[in-house]
């Protein structure tokens, strides 16, 4: 796959979300939902079915992450790189191609790049896990630097309320969004729903909310019905229309938006 015709792809794309989201601003508040951890099962094929809208957020060096994403990247719809980052608990679900706290910068940005080349047609990245290793200033330097290279903007999953991944995206200048609900840390229909409401609520009253879920048969059985039916005055978006112009700058934190207690589930 051609890098200079991807990012020609992309920025075309981009163009035409932000006509999209220009468009819709007055009319209604937007959510937009990430679907983590694909690529590890053939299950995961399932979620090609939602609404392109639905990004997907990509596990590197997975059995069908590659193939997954090139039939995502025919729908048009967004891609993620999801890269593993060490836990304060719980690191043997990290997976393959993990940033971990005791890797050195030429070691943590080798293994960055080798997952960013590994899934080309990414638009963006965000953590998997990483309550760990995004409170750490250096390593979320040297990722965020790696991120800006590259050309990607950054969406921080807010694994630990002490994150500095946000911050220091602002700091250099690359485009950073945050998570606000997590849809299925409880995976029955019932608290789907709640989480889903949850963050329909947070949209009406005003904000552009994103929602992080999983390829669980339980969130993907909600999805395709929950997003055939209005959704009253929110439009589902893609993500990259949410995307903030970065500059350089010492930002003010927003305040930490009130969800579900985060938990180390992805």
């Amino acid at each position: 796959m051609n890098q200079g015709n991807i990012r020609a792809r992309w920025l075309t794309r981009a163009f035409v979300a932000l006509l999209c989201f220009l468009s819709s601003i007055s009319f209604a508040a937007n959510i937009a939902i990430v679907l983590d951890d694909i690529g590890n099962s053939t299950l995961d094929y399932q979620a090609l079915k939602l609404p392109r809208q639905v990004a997907f957020s990509l596990l590197p060096f997975t059995p069908e992450a590659l193939a997954i994403g090139q039939q995502a990247w025919a729908q048009e719809r967004d891609l993620l790189l999801h890269i593993p980052m060490e836990a304060v608990g719980k690191n043997k679900y990290l997976g393959p191609g993990a940033l971990r706290a005791d890797m050195n910068e030429t070691e943590l940005k080798a293994q960055l790049t080798r997952a960013i080349i590994s899934l080309p047609f990414v638009q963006g990245i965000n953590n998997h896990m990483g309550s760990k290793l995004t409170t750490m200033a250096d390593p979320m330097r040297w990722t965020i630097e790696i991120v800006r290279n590259n050309e990607l903007f950054f969406l921080d999953s807010r694994t630990s309320k002490h994150t500095l991944a946000e911050q220091t995206a602002q700091v250099l200048g690359v485009p950073v969004l945050r998570r606000h609900v997590f849809l299925d840390n409880l995976r029955s229909q019932a608290a789907i729903e709640r989480q889903f409401n949850h963050a329909l609520t947070l949209a009406r009253a005003g904000r552009d909310v994103i929602i992080i879920g999983h390829p669980y048969p339980e969130t993907l059985s909600f999805l395709q019905h929950r997003l055939n039916q209005p959704l009253g005055a929110v439009n589902l978006v893609n993500i990259s229309q949410l995307m903030p112009i970065a500059e350089p700058a010492l930002a003010q934190q927003q305040p930490e938006t009130l969800t579900q207690t985060n938990q180390e589930l992805n």
